[in-house]
């Protein structure tokens, strides 16, 4: 290689070793990359003109430019990525989906959305077409299956997020979930302190991260007011199962009933409301209420409803975040106890 190439090569590596990312922006201005986005785009989105300035002033200390973002577009090889959810219906996985898309969309990124309904042959099928569309990368909510494909999808240079839950044996994952043991353990403590002592919980099939964590936090709960974790106050039931109501009835029908109920599972909560309708009871009157996840429904209904409420915003910013294919620490964000007009206090 002759004098005028290496100084040549040199020079444009000395460029780029210069260029700024809207990563780095988003990092200086102490905001997600969506937001970033949303500035660089007029129209995509609103910004508080405050936020807009910061972002500027961050650009300019980078010397970052609205070309350099078209730049980082154009040399990433495959901007499609896979976003595998476990039911689509469920109020929870389609918020989080679209925040998802709609801020991928202010990437420039492009989203191949498929639910798994949680069952593994359908996700095995999924994640074969994924991979044979060489996405660049995957964010799901995995089944508590399938792990050695998990492992193939990471071997072949995909990355991999899970949300929400995770597979322990799927070292190369980044992982971002809430706090559910001690979301959980909270709203227990919080009924215990309006005197309930007779607690039940309905939440979806064990053998998912998020619901053993959930449980966990629930036992420390009662633990922690010295009420003894009885397991006939703990009914597990299938939430695409159309029977699940009948673990309201379960839990009624013992000799000496639960006085509040927290339902640990997005899924089953509007069944269980229904059932509740059905059997007039008064909420909360003859019963006290806590659900997991801030849907529409339960601040619409009179009372309105208490619930552990997750931060499906950041969850979706960090999630995209996480695409660089180098694995990130375990992250877990704090879910909120909201307290509303379903839980009475025991005299």
């Amino acid at each position: 290689m002759n004098l005028a190439n290496l100084m040549m090569r040199l020079s444009v590596a000395l460029i780029d070793k210069k260029k700024s990312t809207i990563k780095e922006v988003a990092a200086l201005a102490e905001v997600s990359i969506g937001v970033v986005s949303r500035v660089l785009n007029p129209g995509s989105g609103s910004v508080s003109e405050r936020t807009r300035q910061r972002i500027l002033e961050a650009m300019q200390t980078l010397n970052y430019t609205p070309q350099s973002a078209a730049r980082e577009l154009k040399t990433s090889m495959n901007n499609t990525i896979g976003l595998v959810v476990a039911d689509i219906a469920n109020d929870f996985f389609s918020e989080i989906s679209d925040l998802i898309v709609r801020r991928a969309r202010e990437m420039a990124m492009n989203v191949i959305l498929v639910t798994t309904q949680e069952d593994p042959l359908l996700e095995r099928e999924s994640l074969s077409m994924l991979m044979q569309k060489r996405v660049k990368a995957i964010i799901a909510t995995p089944t508590s299956a399938n792990s050695d494909m998990w492992q193939s999808i990471s071997e072949m240079g995909i990355a991999i997020v899970f949300i929400d839950r995770y597979l322990s044996e799927v070292t190369h994952a980044s992982v971002i979930g809430f706090n559910n043991e001690a979301s959980a353990c909270e709203a227990t403590r919080y009924l215990a302190q309006q005197g309930h002592r007779r607690i039940g919980w309905i939440s979806g099939p064990l053998n998912t991260s998020t619901s053993l964590q959930r449980l966990k936090g629930y036992k420390q709960g009662l633990k922690a007011y010295g009420i003894d974790w009885e397991k006939q106050y703990a009914v597990v039931k299938n939430f695409r199962d159309p029977l699940a109501s009948q673990a309201l009835d379960e839990l009624l029908s013992l000799q000496e009933p639960p006085t509040a109920i927290i339902i640990g599972n997005t899924s089953i909560a509007p069944m269980i409301m229904s059932r509740i309708r059905q059997l007039k009871l008064s909420v909360p009157e003859d019963l006290s209420l806590i659900v997991y996840h801030d849907s529409h429904w339960s601040r619409l209904l009179s009372p309105s409803i208490s619930v552990i409420k997750h931060p499906l915003e950041e969850l979706a910013d960090k999630a995209l975040l996480s695409l660089s294919g180098e694995r990130q620490k375990p992250c877990e964000l704090n879910s909120t106890l909201i307290k509303r007009e379903s839980v009475a206090r025991v005299k």
